[in-house]
């Protein structure tokens, strides 16, 4: 980690620091392929138009209109747009300094923002952000600021910056748990949609939950658990409401022999397929066959009168 790194601890931990605009720069880029380089503070980099691709020692993130990408110091990377399609982005390069009686300072930040102190603990040494509006509208407001010159602006300029560059992090903080959260929820819907379709898929064969949790690659109880909060059911119930409800249908529509149907749904045993049905449904299997029957004569029945009417 670089010692300019915006993790470092010293930043919130040895005296009061907050964020400095080291650069920042507006450039067109085009048929441009950058060497990999690396700078001693962090930096942003945001799409302003175009496309472009930033690639660093461990990734390939293509880029487009809106998106941001922060890199911590010393992270190698280089920038690369294609010909015939340029690229406008604005960067800007931060480090720390005292406070001197300016604030917030990233003590500040991480004591009152939990967002703020759990990305500092992440030391993600990429982030990308996509075509968030108000990051726009922040950097746009940054800029601003920094562009302002005139006599005695300076340190109301310094403080603006300041202010704006704190809620810049914080809002990049804020977005950054967002999105792990989406992620983390996307990964468990994932995980719930494959075990349900592998149920569906051998729900006729004597599977058990562990043969589900293997599918899928997790751990039993952890595939348990999340598979009850996002069904409301177990996997055990989600596997017996499947094999009683084709059981109904073969009942209903076809005339396969109660005593094969146990089979047929991937129950071994005729008795327990007998008393789990009567349980789920209120009715015998063969009650069930016969009242399907009936239902199904008296249809026809109708139909014929109408055809003789």
């Amino acid at each position: 980690m670089s010692t300019n790194s915006f993790y470092d601890a010293k930043w919130r931990e040895s005296g009061e620091f907050r964020p400095k605009i080291v650069a920042y720069y507006y450039k067109q880029w085009e048929d441009f392929h950058m060497g990999f380089h690396q700078h001693d503070w962090a930096e942003f980099m945001y799409v302003i138009s175009g496309n472009c691709t930033v690639e660093t020692n461990k990734d390939v993130i293509a880029m487009r209109k809106g998106d941001l990408i922060m890199l911590d110091a010393g992270v190698p990377h280089r920038l690369i747009v294609e010909s015939g399609s340029p690229c406008r982005m604005l960067n800007v390069e931060f480090g720390f300094q005292p406070c001197e009686g300016i604030y917030p300072s990233m003590n500040q930040l991480s004591t009152h923002n939990p967002m703020f102190a759990k990305l500092m603990e992440q030391r993600l040494d990429t982030i990308v952000l996509r075509d968030y509006e108000d990051i726009q509208v922040n950097l746009r407001n940054l800029v601003f600021e920094l562009d302002l010159g005139g006599e005695g602006a300076e340190r109301g300029r310094e403080m603006m910056t300041n202010l704006l560059m704190s809620q810049l992090l914080v809002r990049v903080a804020r977005l950054v748990a967002v999105e792990s959260k989406n992620s983390a929820e996307r990964q468990i819907h994932h995980y719930v949609r494959h075990a349900t379709e592998y149920i569906h898929q051998y729900y006729d064969t004597a599977i058990l939950a562990k043969d589900i949790a293997a599918a899928v690659n997790l751990h039993p109880v952890y595939l348990q658990r999340i598979f009850k909060s996002n069904m409301d059911k177990t996997i055990n119930e989600y596997l017996v409401d499947l094999r009683i409800e084709k059981a109904k249908m073969l009942l209903a529509r076809t005339d396969v022999p109660i005593i094969e149907i146990a089979d047929h749904i991937g129950l071994n045993s005729r008795q327990y397929f007998s008393m789990l049905f009567k349980k789920m449904t209120g009715m015998s299997p063969a009650e069930y066959r016969n009242s399907k029957k009936s239902i199904t004569s008296w249809t026809d029945y109708e139909v014929e009168i109408v055809d003789k009417i």
